[in-house]
């Protein structure tokens, strides 16, 4: 019985997916309200790297501007390899910036790949979230079932011809 109290656990494993879905709710509505509320400025691309390690490939953008207080801001932003195709080329990219905000930079050329990403990757998680809510339910209900019944004991005797 006692073993049985531990595949109560299994509930974490939903809400991990509910804190990715979370999460991936609020980079979506925070890449949204930098873009309809941020102020655009202009950013030198310092730094661009691009890695590709086995089959995976990913990489990061530095950018530097000065805002409207000329203060001069110097990000490093992870970049997707979906995103780094188009800013493989380009030194200066159109920006917007809000400070504070969950999202504070949008990279305007990638503005649709980066909503895109959040919306798969937040879709990702639902279906997710949905499997593991139904594996749970499962085992939920096998870990009630074994507690209710109690354990059977096993006995071992020796058997000396």
């Amino acid at each position: 019985m006692d073993s049985y109290k531990y595949l109560y656990l299994v509930w974490l494993i939903p809400a991990a997916f509910i804190f990715l879905c979370l999460h991936q709710s609020m980079v979506w509505y925070g890449i949204i309200d930098t873009y309809e509320n941020g102020n655009s400025y202009t950013a030198e691309v310092v730094d661009y790297e691009l890695k590709q390690i086995a089959a995976q490939t990913n990489g990061y953008i530095v950018l530097r501007f000065e805002d409207q207080q000329d203060r001069l801001i110097q990000k490093k932003l992870s970049l997707p390899v979906e995103m780094a195709g188009q800013l493989q080329q380009i030194r200066v990219v159109p920006i917007r910036y809000q400070a504070g905000a969950f999202q504070e930079i949008v990279i305007m050329p990638t503005y649709g790949t980066q909503k895109g990403l959040v919306l798969t990757n937040l879709a990702m998680a639902v279906v997710a979230l949905i499997i593991t809510l139904i594996i749970a339910v499962v085992v939920h209900r096998y870990a009630g079932k074994k507690a209710r019944e109690g354990s059977e004991q096993l006995e071992i005797e020796r058997i000396d011809h």
